[in-house]
Order: structure tokens, then C-alpha cells, then sequence
């Protein structure tokens, strides 16, 4: 699939989509074929080319030490004190609120005893591959930056994968392009390509989706070459029967 058939298929939805007096949120749907997701599942931190004109929303987890140095870098500061008495009740309205959360190194044993039974089915639990545990003072600023143009994205259990690639008020070049990278880079993940693509789809939030292109025709995975060995057909061994020779006589 080419970057062209996202650029038409988003021209296509506006085209066919009721105006509503909010911008709608850009939604992309990859639907997957051929492919166990169990043993091969799909879970990366993807930088879009361009950031929402909603932005994402960062929360960090520091010490009490810290809190004014970083209160000016994200959207929400919470500090041990504030940990340590966390009531779980709030757990799932902070998960919904926030985009990306950032821990101390120090504070993740607690975050995770505070957070992790929610955040972590939601994927949203401070992540040292991406860069969401820093170290005891380190400067968050860099790193709430490139959370602020990125998502997560990933299935859950589930032959499917929904995610935002923007807002309506963004311009179409732009939403084209967060499309394409999302997709280019899910393709890349799986163990045969576009032979594992089903079908994608766009939509607003209250729209009827979009198919990007054609639909992927309907292929087999490539299957692993197994090489037969050819048995030896033995023969039973037969028996040797004397040949008696008749009396000339007779």
C-alpha cells in the first residue's frame, strides 16, 4: 500500500463525513490475516511526523525534590509523598487522562504497586525502552517532547489494531503522513508483510469508516519448507524354495 492511497482515502471520508462542531479525532483500523499474534505480537513506540493539535498529555512520577523542577515540563507532577497515599480509586481517571507516564528509576517498585494493575493492561506503564524511566533528577524536558509526537501502539489479543493518527483541523498532508508511518511501520513488525494485512480502514469519531485502497487479496503465508525424506521400500525377504528335478525315469 502507498502513502497516495491514505491521501485519498482521508480526501474521500471528509468528503463523505456530516461536519460536527468539534474536530474529530482521526482513527486508523489494521485489520490482520495469516498471523498468530500470540507468538507474534505487535507492540512499538512509533514517532509521528507531525504532533496532534491536541496534545498528548504526560504525567510524572519524582521525588518530593524535584517537583518544582518539573512542574513546568509536563502536564501533571506527582510526587512520593502524593504516591504513598495514592487512593486506587483514581488510577483509572489519571490512565484515561494521560497519554504517556514518566517515573523516577527509584520509584518504579512503587509506581508499580500504585499504578500497574491499571496502567498496565492499558499500555501506559512508565517504559525504559522508550525512554519513561529517567534517573533520580534527570531532565524530563527531552523526553516529554518526544512523547508529545509519538503513541504506542499494539493489540490486545485481538486480530486488530485501532489507533489515532490525528485530528480533523490537521491538514491532510499531515494526517497522511502520521497514517503511513503508523502502517509502515506495523507491516515491518509482522513475520510476512503486507501478507498478513487483512484490510485498513479510516474514520472520525462519528463517521462510517473509509477502506484505504483495495482490500489485500486473499494469499496464504508462506509456508516453511520441509524436506521429505524418502523412506527405502525393503522387501520382505523371500524364501528359497528347492527345485526338485522329476525322475527322467517317469
Amino acid at each position: 500500500m502507498k502513502k497516495e492511497d491514505f491521501s485519498k482515502a482521508i480526501g474521500q471520508l471528509r468528503k463523505d463525513s456530516k461536519k460536527r462542531k468539534f474536530s474529530q479525532a482521526l482513527d486508523l483500523i489494521i485489520n490482520f490475516k495469516h498471523v498468530d499474534l500470540k507468538k507474534n505480537p505487535v507492540d512499538s513506540f512509533i514517532i509521528l511526523p507531525h504532533e496532534f493539535t491536541k496534545k498528548t498529555k504526560v504525567c510524572a512520577i519524582v521525588d518530593d525534590d524535584y517537583i518544582n523542577r518539573t512542574k513546568g515540563s509536563c502536564d501533571r507532577v506527582i510526587s512520593k509523598t502524593e504516591l504513598d497515599k495514592w487512593n486506587n480509586k483514581d488510577t483509572k481517571k489519571i490512565g484515561r487522562e494521560f497519554g504517556f507516564f514518566i517515573s523516577q528509576a527509584n520509584l518504579m517498585g512503587l509506581t508499580a504497586t500504585k499504578f500497574g494493575r491499571i496502567l498496565g493492561p492499558m499500555g501506559k506503564m512508565p517504559n525504559p525502552r522508550f525512554g519513561g524511566v529517567v534517573p533520580p533528577g534527570g531532565d524530563i524536558k527531552p523526553v516529554v517532547a518526544k512523547f508529545r509526537k509519538s503513541l504506542r501502539v499494539m493489540n490486545k489479543n485481538e486480530s486488530i489494531i485501532k489507533t489515532r493518527i490525528g485530528y480533523e483541523d490537521m491538514k491532510d498532508e499531515e494526517l497522511t503522513a502520521n497514517a503511513f508511518a503508523i502502517y509502515d511501520n506495523v507491516v515491518h513488525l509482522l513475520p510476512h508483510g503486507e501478507v498478513n494485512i487483512d484490510s485498513v480502514l479510516i474514520k472520525f469519531t462519528m463517521s462510517k469508516p473509509t477502506q484505504v485502497g483495495e482490500k489485500m487479496k486473499t494469499e496464504e503465508a508462506p509456508k516453511e519448507k520441509v524436506k521429505k525424506v524418502k523412506k527405502k521400500t525393503e522387501e520382505a525377504p523371500k524364501e528359497k524354495v528347492k527345485k526338485v528335478k522329476k525322475d527322467e525315469g517317469k
